[in-house]
C-alpha cells in the first residue's frame, strides 16, 4: 500500500482524484495540506484523511507518507517537488509540471539526485478509449498516421469560476497551461514520437497580468506527422480527437471526462463502425500504475521527461504566438 500526502485540496482533487483513489487497491491518502483550512477540514472529513496539516513542512513530516501528490497552484510545483525530494518522498505532480521547461529540468534533477520517483499527471492515455485507439493504430487499422486533431475547450473559465487558474502569476497562462498539456501528451502517446517544432495562434497574447484564452497550434513531429491542438476558455465545452491515417481515421468524442463513456468510431475501407472499449477510469488507472512503479522500484508510467517535453512544447507555442514564427522545441 502506497500512502499519499495531498498537497492541495481543490476541486479537481476533491471531485476526481480522491474519489478515484478510493477504488485503487494499492493507494491511500493519509495526510493533506491546503492553505484554506475550511476546505482542508472538509476534504479530510469526506475522505477519512487522518492528518490535516497546517503547513507544507508539516505534510512532509506527516507519519507514514510515501508520496507527495503535488496539486498546488502551478507556480509552486517546482518548490513543492524539490522540497519533497529533499525529504526523501516520492512525487506525483499534476500537470503542467512547471511554469516553464527550465523549472522541469530542476525538478527532474532534484528527484534523480535523491533517488525518488517523479510521476506526472497525464491521465488520458490510461482511459479505455485511448488504449483501444492506440491498439487500432498498432494493428494498422488506419494505415500510417499522418495527422491528428485534438480539441479541449472549457467555455466559461474566468477569474470568478476558476480563480488562480486565470492569474498568470500563479498559473503561468490560460488554456495552454491548463488543458493543452493533456493534448500534447496524448498526441505523443498515439504517435510514439516527440514534437520538433510548432506554429501557433495565441489570443490574446499572454502578459504578466493577463492570460491567453484561445489557442490553435500546429505541432510537427520528428517522424513527419503533424497534430493540431485546439484549446480555449471561451469556445464552448468539448473534448475530442481525430487520428488520420493513409487508410482511414479514428474519431473519438466524450472519452476524456471523468468516469465517462463517449464513443470511438473507426472509418476504414469505406465503412464506419463503433468500436467498443473497456470502461477503465483513467485517473484511477494512472494512480494504480504509479503506485505499482513505486512498489516495484520501476519507472513511473508518465515520467518527468514526458512532463518536460510537454512544457517545452508549450514554451515554444507561446514563443511562436508572440513572434508569428515557427519555433523549435528545446527539451
Amino acid at each position: 500500500m502506497i500512502h499519499f500526502g495531498m498537497c492541495g485540496c481543490g476541486g479537481f482533487i476533491e471531485r476526481a482524484v480522491l474519489p478515484m483513489m478510493q477504488d485503487v487497491e494499492n493507494a491511500k491518502a493519509i495526510a493533506a495540506f491546503d492553505v484554506d483550512r475550511g476546505r482542508l477540514d472538509k476534504v479530510c472529513k469526506e475522505f477519512d484523511i487522518s492528518q490535516a496539516c497546517n503547513t507544507f513542512q508539516e505534510l512532509l513530516n506527516a507519519e507514514g507518507v510515501d508520496v507527495i501528490y503535488v496539486a498546488s497552484p502551478n507556480v509552486f510545483h517546482k518548490e513543492h517537488t524539490i522540497l519533497a525530494a529533499e525529504a526523501g518522498k516520492h512525487v506525483f505532480c499534476q500537470k503542467p509540471m512547471g511554469m516553464n521547461a527550465a523549472e522541469c529540468r530542476e525538478m527532474i534533477e532534484a528527484c534523480r539526485s535523491k533517488g525518488v520517483k517523479l510521476g506526472i499527471g497525464f491521465c488520458y492515455p490510461f482511459g479505455g478509449a485511448q488504449q483501444r485507439a492506440k491498439e487500432l493504430i498498432k494493428e494498422g487499422a488506419i494505415g500510417q498516421v499522418s495527422y491528428l486533431h485534438l480539441s479541449f475547450n472549457l467555455g466559461g473559465y474566468n477569474p470568478d469560476t476558476v480563480g488562480w487558474r486565470c492569474d498568470p502569476k500563479l498559473s503561468g497562462g490560460g488554456p495552454m497551461m491548463d488543458l493543452a498539456p493533456h493534448l500534447i501528451n496524448l498526441a505523443c502517446f498515439f504517435l510514439d514520437d516527440k514534437v520538433e517544432s510548432v506554429m501557433a495562434y495565441v489570443r490574446p497574447e499572454k502578459t504578466e497580468t493577463e492570460i491567453e484564452t484561445d489557442v490553435t497550434a500546429l505541432l510537427e513531429f520528428s517522424g513527419g506527422a503533424r497534430a493540431c491542438v485546439d484549446t480555449s476558455f471561451v469556445r464552448g465545452n468539448k473534448h475530442n480527437y481525430t487520428i488520420v491515417g493513409t487508410e482511414g481515421e479514428i474519431r473519438a468524442a466524450g472519452t476524456m471526462a471523468w468516469r465517462s463513456g463517449g464513443e470511438v468510431i473507426l472509418q476504414a475501407e469505406g465503412q464506419e463502425q463503433n468500436i467498443s472499449f473497456s470502461n477503465i477510469e483513467h485517473i484511477e488507472q494512472e494512480v494504480r500504475l504509479y503506485c505499482r512503479a513505486v512498489e516495484r522500484n520501476e519507472d513511473p508510467p508518465v515520467s518527468g521527461e514526458a512532463g518536460l517535453h510537454a512544457q517545452a512544447v508549450i514554451d515554444a507555442i507561446y514563443e511562436s504566438g508572440s513572434t508569428g514564427k515557427r519555433c523549435a522545441v528545446t527539451n
